[in-house]
């Protein structure tokens, strides 16, 4: 083992749980030591058999991360790739517990994009919890952490006079999983679906963590958020794997986040997540020199996040900033060839 060989811990092995697992096997940066899920029908079996393949070799799916406490001991830096739920609340224990065994944290949780003005109190918490074991704990993904709120900052470095910023994504999610396309609410009912929305357990996760992440990002303030969530409507009839739409019933939905800001710089995110929808993602930025970028056929969530993960993670172990970060301290991300001890032209 290299001595600037990284541990690397999924913990969560769902679905993109498993994709960032994937990324990181085949990441030479890299060691997996192990897995950590509460399924009864994964724990105590090879990591590998969630991968269907023959590595990371001696690695298995533990219940608590204690249990890899000895496995990890040898290795000077520690990441856990953390994707078990959205609300910051939630995931917070399982995150203090990874930081009491020494692993930097980067999650999915959705929330943890820029958690500071929903959850003030917690957020402060984290962030010192975080400082005073020399840690690193943050959130990222395609989106929220890339498509709707970094890429378009990073698009605002090459004009000024800022007056709007506006990121579009539609995706079709009759290619995405099974799990999503319920997420979005296709199956139920119009009134089941408004219901839902109107009780908040339906709905992308983070568009306004989206929204606040690129206000911040621009140094404006937030005078007025708000949200909108409405169903979409099928065209014609869907054969899906363990459904039948028929033209005419909820296949989707549709979001957007707007805010105005005291410096008069409109912030506007709208995302359509929907059977049939074309895939593609935009990026508008109004100024003294307008942009407009065009992503066709969109940027694929499910394995672009896990890279998006594992890059990130790799990136604030070069950063070495202790405490809650989001991606505006994180740095630039980018995909890194070498391992992050080793990178050439230092």
């Amino acid at each position: 083992m290299a001595s600037d060989t990284i541990a690397l811990v999924p913990y969560g092995l769902g679905p993109i749980g498993k994709e960032i697992l994937k990324k990181g096997v085949a990441d030479k940066a890299f060691r997996v030591i192990g897995g950590v899920d509460i399924d009864p029908e994964l724990v105590g079996k090879p990591l590998a058999s969630t991968l269907q393949g023959e590595d990371p070799k001696d690695a298995f799916v533990v219940s608590d991360i204690s249990e890899l406490s000895g496995k990890a001991e040898p290795f000077q830096q520690k990441i856990a790739v953390h994707a078990t739920g959205s609300n910051v609340s939630s995931v917070w224990p399982q995150i203090r517990q990874l930081l009491d065994h020494g692993f930097h944290v980067v999650t999915t949780c959705e929330e943890m994009l820029y958690p500071w003005d929903r959850y003030p109190s917690l957020s402060d918490e984290i962030d010192q919890y975080a400082k005073s074991k020399g840690l690193s704990v943050i959130g990222s993904g395609i989106n929220p952490g890339f498509v709707m709120d970094s890429l378009p900052l990073a698009a605002t470095a090459v004009t000024d006079d800022i007056r709007s910023v506006k990121a579009v994504r539609q995706a079709n999610v009759g290619e995405r999983r099974v799990p999503l396309q319920k997420k979005v609410g296709i199956g139920k009912s119009e009134e089941e679906f408004r219901q839902l929305a109107k009780d908040g357990k339906i709905g992308h996760v983070g568009l306004e963590e989206t929204v606040r992440l690129v206000a911040a990002g621009l140094n404006v303030k937030i005078e007025h958020l708000e949200t909108k969530l409405e169903p979409t409507f099928a065209g014609q009839d869907y054969e899906l794997s363990w459904l039948t739409l028929k033209n005419g019933e909820v296949s989707g939905q549709h979001q957007q986040a707007i805010a105005n800001t005291s410096e008069n710089v409109t912030i506007e995110m709208e995302l359509t997540m929907a059977l049939g929808v074309e895939s593609k993602d935009e990026i508008f930025v109004e100024g003294t020199d307008p942009l407009h970028v065009i992503i066709p056929n969109g940027i694929f969530g499910d394995t672009a996040t896990a890279s998006m993960i594992i890059n990130t993670g790799k990136r604030i172990l070069t950063q070495q900033k202790p405490g809650l970060l989001t991606m505006l301290e994180a740095g630039l991300p980018f995909h890194s060839v070498h391992p992050i001890h080793a990178q050439v032209n230092r």
